[in-house]
């Protein structure tokens, strides 16, 4: 809840007041920002079953979905490396579910509660990339971006009693550092990057923006290896490169 509300406070001051002032209540702009909200809070929940590599393995298939989200609502093109690459990439998420519900380790492919949770997320967020390109043509970014804070705000202080019956949170340890650290990812992880990602929405296209979870991914699981002590099992190693596979067979297929 206070990451999204510092990161709603830090974007004001830069959303042009004259079009936050014309902004009635909008079916297409509270959609995307319970989508926003809906990503953010799944994840949020998932993470704390599930491994940060897990975790970001389970968002490499968002530009294929995307596509055929894409397909669906908007009624772009929809090529058939697209169709073969997201079957080879449910097979590869396939693998990596089936491993968790053998495994439950929460340091490698995680437990079934937490992948399902994060699964969520990324329908949600592929949805919201989908809807957002659709509202693109009408906002800006920083306004979209205002509005999915100011609702994700609202939703993280309701349910924030569950969260505290969840884990245990001792007020007496916050650390300087703490409140720094909490400020960091509030400007950079979520007003820097959710900016930076709603700008890719509106000057390329919903898929290109997608395209950007990739490095994001990769960099998890070094960071999840070398920070978290976490493990890349045979299965967490196979799920994750058939993942890889259907999406670059899909997204270069016609450049190699």
């Amino acid at each position: 809840a206070l990451r999204s509300i510092l990161a709603a406070a830090i974007v004001f001051p830069f959303v042009d007041k004259k079009e936050l002032k014309k902004v009635n209540v909008n079916i297409n702009l509270l959609v995307v920002g319970l989508l926003f909200t809906a990503n953010w809070i799944f994840f949020a929940f998932g993470i704390q079953f599930t491994s940060a590599i897990m975790s970001q393995i389970i968002y490499i298939p968002t530009s294929l979905i995307v596509a055929v989200l894409g397909f669906a609502l908007l009624k772009e093109s929809l090529k058939k490396e697209e169709i073969f690459g997201l079957l080879l990439a449910l097979v590869g998420m396939i693998v990596l579910y089936a491993d968790s519900i053998k495994s439950k380790d929460i340091f490698t492919s995680g437990t079934p509660l937490g992948n399902f949770l994060v699964i969520l997320g990324l329908l949600s967020w592929s949805l919201y990339i989908v809807f957002s390109r659709k509202i693109s043509k009408i906002y800006r970014p920083l306004t979209i971006l205002f509005f999915d804070f100011v609702i994700a705000a609202i939703a993280s202080l309701v349910l924030l009693p569950v969260q505290l019956k969840l884990t245990s949170f001792d007020y007496a340890k916050v650390t300087i550092a703490g409140i720094i650290g909490i400020l960091v990812l509030a400007l950079f992880s979520s007003a820097g990057f959710f900016y930076f990602y709603q700008w890719l929405i509106k000057n390329t296209s919903a898929f290109t923006a997608s395209l950007l979870i990739y490095p994001t991914a990769v960099i998890s699981i070094f960071v999840g290896i070398i920070f978290f002590d976490e493990g890349l099992t045979y299965p967490l190693a196979f799920g994750a490169i058939l993942a890889m596979a259907g999406v670059f067979f899909a997204t270069t297929y016609r450049n190699v």
